[in-house]
């Protein structure tokens, strides 16, 4: 089954890494060059910075099972993100999604807005259930009530012990994470000051366990594999 893999960056102050004509820029791209060319690297590759915290940077892989990243990492990973230093602080984490909808497409709109809901490891399976209907129901709406929204992906993260973003140091959890792609960040705002959207809000605020919902956006640049 297709999973996510998910990391969130440091990166460093006064470092433009986003620019391809600074020097910082270019070890960027080139380090997702490298990695998108390799015959068995991921079959898509995201990255972007943080509206919200401009010295984070998401990376987002697109891969065949979390078998599929492990065997490449342990063949090439060291090497081909060697550089890296150079221009990023360190790695928060590096987790996987098992979304259920895949390809990922609301990564390809011009902003991308990343909910994130944290449970706690051992959630159990009853509450797992209720909350990922809650999420269905969200999607539906938002879908349905928003001719802006252009794509939706969601799932639970594999593993049970996700740092959370925007938390305290040390908080852990099961993650259950939704990307909804927008045109921009105004039509966001707009549609989230409208009846439907505070209407809709509450299903996921109101998710049973829930220790902590954050939300950051992100304007993605992609590579696809050939």
């Amino acid at each position: 089954m297709a999973i996510i893999e998910i990391g969130r960056m440091g990166v460093k102050p006064n470092h433009n890494v986003m620019d391809e004509s600074t020097p910082e820029g270019k070890i960027l791209r080139d380090t997702w060059e490298r990695i998108i060319e390799q015959p068995t690297g991921p079959h898509r590759l995201f990255w972007g910075l943080e509206d919200e915290e401009p010295l984070r940077i998401w990376g987002i892989f697109e891969w065949d099972s979390v078998e599929h990243h492990q065997k490449f990492a342990r063949e090439y990973g060291a090497e081909l993100v060697k550089d890296f230093p150079k221009i990023l602080t360190h790695g928060e984490f590096t987790k996987h999604i098992s979304p259920t909808t895949f390809p990922l497409r609301a990564t390809q709109s011009p902003v991308t807005e990343l909910l994130l809901a944290y449970f706690s490891a051992d959630i159990s399976p009853e509450l797992r259930d209720a909350a990922t209907t809650k999420m269905q129901q969200f999607v539906e709406n938002i879908v349905g009530k928003s001719s802006e929204v252009q794509a939706v992906n969601y799932g639970w993260s594999v593993e049970n012990d996700l740092p959370f973003v925007g938390g305290e140091d040390g908080q852990k959890g099961a993650l259950l994470m939704a990307f909804i792609g927008w045109p921009s960040l105004d039509a966001k705002s707009k549609f989230k000051d409208t009846k439907a959207s505070k209407e809709n809000s509450g299903l996921i605020s109101g998710m049973e366990g829930l220790r902590k919902l954050t939300t950051v956006h992100v304007r993605f640049r992609s590579l696809e594999r050939k």
